[in-house]
């Protein structure tokens, strides 16, 4: 019998090939089929099915000229293991944790989904790390993250009160996704972001979030970054799935650390 080493928690973490594993387990799919209802490339969609395979979560046969990809069954009995042991542990340190210190309850009421929250240091100086996130913000943001369906030609940040934040394709369409609210070199910017629950464009502003990213200057040549996506309530109907998506360790979190990477670090 083949035993399975699966890693579910890298591999589900990204929102992306979180729903491609959930429709492929509706229902058996193409690449084709999924990059039809994705809003990302087909190289990109056979890229998260790769990863999903080598991890032993979804199998492919060949069917004529084309793959069908559909959930392995023995994959995802193993990563069903790992949950329950992980869930068991978890839930047990909780209790414990409960009985010794009632604070924790009220931390996480302060915490709430509605915003997210995260930060990052970087060694430079407080101008140079607000330029680079404005005038290079192309450059961390991962290219997979578009809703054109096209590759991705550039990002563009417009750095006024005003402006957007838009994504170009290589035909020359494009998608704007966030405006600027507020530019205050080099101590804070702050943009809306108007993708619904189904990550497609917003059009009502009443019912976008805002991200804030304040600069803090901890030494002449050391800043940190500390970001927060609120009122994500906004969104309606769904609104957990944006919290979800951009809390997660693919949402901001890897924003940050890519930006960080400019300067010659990870972290």
């Amino acid at each position: 019998m083949e035993t399975y080493d699966v890693d579910g928690w890298g591999v589900l973490g990204d929102r992306t090939r979180r729903v491609i594993f959930e429709r492929v387990a509706a229902r058996a799919q193409t690449v084709g089929e999924l990059a039809a209802t994705l809003p990302v490339s087909r190289p990109a969609v056979s890229q998260h099915l790769k990863v999903l395979k080598d991890a032993g979560l979804v199998a492919d046969q060949p069917v004529g000229n084309r793959r069908i990809y559909r959930v392995d069954p023995d994959g995802l009995a193993a990563f069903r293991a790992q949950l329950d042991s992980f869930w068991t542990r978890t839930l047990a340190a909780y209790k414990r944790s409960a009985e010794q210190d009632d604070a924790g309850e009220s931390m996480a009421a302060q915490t709430g989904q509605e915003t997210v929250r995260t930060q990052i240091v970087v060694e430079a100086s407080i101008e140079d790390a607000f330029r680079v996130f404005t005038e290079r913000f192309g450059d961390f943001k991962p290219p997979e993250h578009n809703i054109l369906g096209v590759e991705l030609a550039e990002t563009v940040f417009e750095r006024r009160v005003g402006g957007h934040i838009y994504d170009r394709a290589v035909d020359g369409s494009e998608c704007r996704w966030a405006r600027v609210l507020a530019y205050e070199p080099p101590n804070r910017v702050v943009f809306s972001w108007n993708l619904d629950p189904r990550w497609q464009i917003e059009s009502d502003p009443d019912r976008t979030s805002e991200v804030e990213v304040r600069f803090v200057a901890e030494t002449p040549r050391r800043t940190r970054l500390e970001l927060e996506h609120r009122h994500i309530e906004r969104h309606g109907d769904g609104w957990e799935a944006v919290a979800g998506g951009v809390g997660s360790d693919g949402g901001w979190p890897l924003y940050l650390r890519r930006f960080a990477g400019l300067f010659g670090q990870d972290s």
